[in-house]
Parts: C-alpha cells; structure tokens; sequence
C-alpha cells in the first residue's frame, strides 16, 4: 500500500496586496510502496470547484495511482480553494412574501416566526418549488479565490517542495514523466501551472477546462434536491469586483508565442455548457494539443465518461487509466530546468523566478 505524506510550508505571499500574511499550505503526497526509483515519475492532482484534498476520490487516487503507475503523487488545497466548495453558510435570496401564494397558508405563518434552518427545509421539502439562496463567502483582499495565479504558485509549490524533499532524500525520480492532471477549473491551472513553469510537466491532462474563469465573470450556481424543493445556491465571487488584470489569464492570450513543452491530453464535451467545444478546439490547435478528444454520444461508454456536458461525468480513475495506457513517453534531450520565467500583458510584466527553490512570483507595472 503506498505510504502516505502531509507537511506544511510557508506558502506564496499575495501578489495582489504584496502582503505576506503568514498563509501556511499544506501537501498531501503518496510515494509507491516499492519506494521511489529513477522510474518513479510525479503526478499533480488538481481539482476544480467541489473538489479538495480529502474528496474520497482524490484520496484513492493519490494511493493507487502511486503504486499502480509508479508515480508519486501530489496534491494541496489552493489559495481560496475553500471557497469553491458546496455551500456552507447561505442565506434566502428572495424575500418571503413571494412565497404567500404558492405554499399552504400555515406554512407561511411560520416563515414570519424565528424558525431554523431544520424547520425550514421541513416546510418547503413538501413543495415542488426552486428557493434561491445566496452563499455568505467571507472572502477578502488576502484570501479569495482568484482563480490565476495564486492558485497556480501554490500548485508548483506543492511540486516543487516534493522534489525538494526528493533530493535531500538522495532519491532520483523520472523527469521525464511529470504529469499534470485536472477537471474544469482544475485543468484549466494546470495549463496556468505548464505557463509558468514550461520545463517541468511532460503530460497534462485535461478534462473540460475552461479557457478562461467564467466566474471571474458571471456567479456560480450550485443546485440540491431535498424532497420535492429545489435549493439554488448563487456564489458571487470577490474576485468579480477586484480589479486586477484578468485579461492575462485567458489562455490564447496566455499562450501566444509561446514555446509548448509538454504533451497535452484535452477531453472535451460536445455539448459542454460552460465552454463550447468549438471554442475549446481553437485553442488546442493554436497551442498544437497532442491528442483532442471530442466527446459525443457516440463516446459516451458509461465507463469512462457518462454525459457530454462540462466535466463529462466522468470516472477519474478510468480517464487517467485510459491516457497512461496509451501516452507515448518522449525524453527530453537535454533536459531543462526552470530559471526565470517572464511574460507580459498590456499592463503587468510578470516574472517566476525558481532559483530560490520554491517559485516565486513579481509584477512589475508596464506604463505606456
């Protein structure tokens, strides 16, 4: 059974403030149980919204991916990652005298008193009827869910900080095989996180990302059926309203002229909600994606994908089962490794520097 890790490290300062606040970021990994060896490669976990490290999916894949495919695998809970889970404090976003004509005359005598949260559900649970509610995010300037960068340096400086503990060890790992793998919001850091370090990662697969944060832009809804009621959470995120450069961190731009390293896997929904695949297609041709897949009824097995929406409800395990059998491992001759990277929008200069162990990121203001 492979043997599993947890450390904490100092994590990233905000690079939107500047600030170092003391935020600590913990990695979880899993090492095969055979031990590491020059054949061991590693393997980034990356979830997207309603995912985390301690999802149970995540769990066994981070200990049976690491000895069924000799990998050590790695994974943390990201700058404002707990803000993208299932709601968690939400209030009602309608007032209740719209409801005076739809339920019972009772039921409604006792929304006007101080009821629970239990006592609510327990009236409305017996209506076919959809309550919006609104999810109280306690976001701030210094910890929110940017959905860019901080997201992407905290990914790294899980890797990073694994190879590190590598090499203090005097174990070797196989360089040519340092896999990326992600869904949605997921997939899409993971194309953040071969940007900034485009010498690390050999595979990325990717399962419906985005092309850019559609919540940077629009709220997040998040549906639950209790009874016959249908609870509409809306998740309206900070990072919509703070102005910091987003143009950047969408992905044709990001990747224009740029150099790609790495094999990309992309698996995409023909009927996808949140990204149409035309779209999606586009860009994976500009940036030359190894394998673009295309998923329409025809590819719906019920096996590794159940739908041809966002995220293809598909088994993760099965998806990364597919790739690893088929991937074609290239080497790198010779093989690099990151010093700086630097890159530009219209108004930032961003550069990550990787000299100092970690990776570290600084923005220099470009004036015109």
């Amino acid at each position: 059974m492979a043997k599993n890790h947890e450390l904490t490290i100092p994590a990233h300062y905000n690079i939107y403030t500047g600030n170092n606040t003391g935020r600590q970021l913990t990695i979880y990994f899993s090492e095969p149980d055979a031990g590491v060896n020059e054949e061991t490669g590693l393997l980034l976990l990356i979830p997207g919204f309603g995912g985390n490290s301690q999802s149970n999916v995540y769990k066994k894949m981070r200990e049976q991916f690491a000895d069924q495919y000799n990998l050590v695998t790695i994974q943390c809970d990201y700058f404002g990652s707990e803000f993208m889970q299932s709601t968690k404090k939400a209030k009602l976003n309608i007032d209740i005298s719209e409801f005076k004509n739809i339920i019972a005359n009772e039921d409604y005598c006792k929304l006007k008193e101080n009821i629970t949260w239990e006592q609510f559900i327990q009236i409305f649970s017996k209506y076919p009827i959809k309550i919006p509610m609104l999810e109280i995010l306690d976001e701030n300037n210094e910890n929110f869910n940017d959905m860019g960068f901080m997201q992407a340096l905290d990914l790294l400086a899980a890797l990073y900080a694994v190879k590190i503990i590598l090499k203090d060890n005097k174990l070797s790992f196989n360089q040519n095989k340092v896999i990326a793998y992600g869904h949605s919001h997921g997939a899409y850091l993971g194309y953040l996180c071969n940007r900034l370090a485009p010498n690390d990662f050999t595979l990325l697969i990717d399962n419906s990302a985005w092309i850019k944060p559609a919540y940077l832009y629009t709220n997040r809804y998040t549906f639950n059926i209790i009874g016959k009621m249908i609870l509409q959470t809306e998740f309206s995120y900070l990072a919509k309203k703070l102005n910091y450069d987003k143009d950047i961190l969408y992905l044709p731009y990001l990747y224009k002229d740029f150099q790609n390293n790495s094999q990309i896997w992309s698996f995409h929904g023909k009927d996808d909600s949140l990204v149409p695949y035309k779209e999606k297609e586009k860009f994976c041709n500009e940036v030359g994606v190894t394998k673009f897949f295309i998923i329409d009824e025809s590819k719906v097995d019920n096996k590794r994908f159940f739908s041809t929406d966002h995220g293809l409800n598909a088994d993760f395990l099965e998806l990364f089962k597919f790739v690893m059998e088929n991937v074609k491992w290239t080497k790198k001759d010779p093989y690099y490794l990151n010093g700086k990277t630097v890159f530009r929008s219209s108004k930032i200069e961003y550069t990550v520097d990787f000299d100092y162990g970690l990776p570290i990121m600084s923005l220099k203001p470009l004036y015109n």
